[in-house]
């Protein structure tokens, strides 16, 4: 089985010390709960450029049996790829989770789909279970050989919604900066492996501009043991623009290493976002 990556949506807590944190985390309610309001429906023109080394996959799913008794080496190798898409946002169920979707109209310079076609794909959606609901989107990455690609990264900022703060510890770590790390709750980084989901916890920091309190840019960082001596580190973070259509995440970056040794990296950007039913941009 190929080996997929997502982010489930996991939102955040907060140990608030002080005055300065209590400010970021109402702005980070305030614009989570606008987010939610303005993001389904969205659509935009997506570039993914990927840079995966060769058979990290099979190197991964080696790790899942006997963990603590393996010897892993990698191959020097690195596969590129350059992928473009129309991409949106949309609502597994209305008012429920909301969800990246993505129809692969070019990959490697090599034509897909009509873009008239790929989107009616895309406005007409997908329904079902969160984890299953990934894993289809994901698969139309994989079926153009593009394996380790992510999706659910462009709703980050979901993960402070007022409701789900209680989840994580928050401290100001620098200028304008608010740092995270979850302590408790059930979601987080969701790896799909076999037919099997684990979730990993994260700790992150999140940038906001001055003196609006507008959330620029959001890290996530994980870490899980996969043997005695080896670490798969995971590093993402997502750039959010104010628009027209409220915030929108203009550019996507996920690294995954093993110890220090790059295994893939992802690096999507998103422009000329519109909306459903809307052909041009509201002023």
């Amino acid at each position: 089985m190929p080996f997929r990556i997502t982010f489930a949506l996991l939102l955040v807590t907060s140990a608030a010390r002080g005055q300065d944190v209590a400010e970021f985390l109402d702005a980070l309610s305030r614009i989570a709960s606008n987010f939610a309001v303005t993001a389904p429906g969205l659509t935009a023109d997506e570039v993914l450029e990927q840079r995966g080394r060769r058979g990290f996959l099979e190197v991964l799913k080696g790790t899942q049996n006997a963990p603590r008794q393996i010897d892993i080496h990698l191959q020097e190798g690195f596969r590129t790829h350059r992928v473009l898409s129309n991409y949106g946002l949309t609502e597994s169920v209305p008012g429920k989770v909301l969800h990246e979707i993505r129809n692969v109209t070019s990959f490697d310079g090599r034509p897909v789909a009509e873009p008239v076609e790929a989107r009616h794909a895309l406005s007409s959606g997908m329904r079902g279970d969160e984890d299953r609901t990934r894993k289809i989107f994901l698969e139309n990455f994989e079926q153009e050989q593009l394996e380790g690609a992510v999706t659910d990264f462009g709703q980050l900022i979901l993960l402070f919604a007022e409701r789900y703060q209680k989840n994580y510890t928050f401290a100001v770590s620098a200028p304008q900066t608010l740092s995270y790390r979850q302590v408790t709750g059930t979601h987080g980084l969701t790896i799909f492996q076999g037919g099997s989901a684990e979730r990993e916890a994260t700790e992150g920091e999140i940038l906001f501009s001055e003196p609006d309190l507008i959330p620029q840019r959001i890290t996530l960082n994980t870490r899980r043991q996969v043997s005695k001596k080896d670490v798969v580190r995971t590093v993402a973070s997502v750039e959010y623009m104010p628009g027209p259509f409220g915030l929108v995440p203009v550019k996507i970056t996920h690294q995954q290493f093993l110890n220090d040794s790059l295994l893939v990296e992802n690096i999507l950007h998103h422009e000329n976002f519109q909306r459903l039913g809307v052909p041009e941009m509201i002023p």
